[in-house]
């Protein structure tokens, strides 16, 4: 198969995932991995869909800052705390107000997938904004998704990031 067809195999896939069940899964990994502990200022995504929600990680480490996406010609940043104004964006996000944050401030990204190649590569919606925003990135990079699409049966294209760390619900 080639990227296309495992990426519309994988959203496929997702229709019948559990949300709930697999983001509190993938909370948990989070919490007991520890791999955010070190960390202050971390990059979480507002859910899309039937992405795993992991919002929920602004309460299990309350005193770290979080910084959500917004997505005009690019992918940008910008700090936000709980309840904070979030506005409807671009492909039916929610995105916070406020000013642009310079990437390399944050020192660690969770980052939703679509896919997970088998040579630990992100495979997203297609459009390559992650890919473009992380290239060159040498902060930590988590790929969050459905145990159903790891490891799909393809090598990443060498513009795709490469994931440190993946956490699958």
């Amino acid at each position: 198969m080639n990227k296309n067809e495992e990426r519309a195999k994988a959203l496929k896939l997702r229709r019948n995932e559990d949300v709930k069940s697999s983001s509190s899964i993938v909370l948990g990994q989070l919490k007991n991995s520890n791999i955010l502990d070190k960390y202050n200022n971390i990059g979480i995504y507002y859910p899309l869909g039937k992405e795993i929600d992991i919002m929920d990680i602004m309460n299990i480490y309350p005193d770290k800052n979080y910084y959500l996406p917004i997505t005009r010609d690019e992918i940008s940043f910008i700090k936000y705390n709980k309840n904070d104004l979030l506005v409807d964006g671009a492909f039916k996000t929610k995105e916070p107000v406020g000013e642009i944050v310079s990437r390399d401030m944050i020192e660690c990204f969770i980052i939703p997938c679509v896919a997970i190649t088998k040579d630990n590569k992100r495979i997203g919606y297609g459009k390559g904004y992650y890919d473009r925003y992380l290239e060159g990135y040498n902060g930590l990079k988590i790929g969050v998704c459905y145990k159903s699409a790891d490891c799909v049966d393809l090598e990443g294209d060498s513009y795709d990031i490469k994931l440190d760390y993946k956490i699958l619900g």
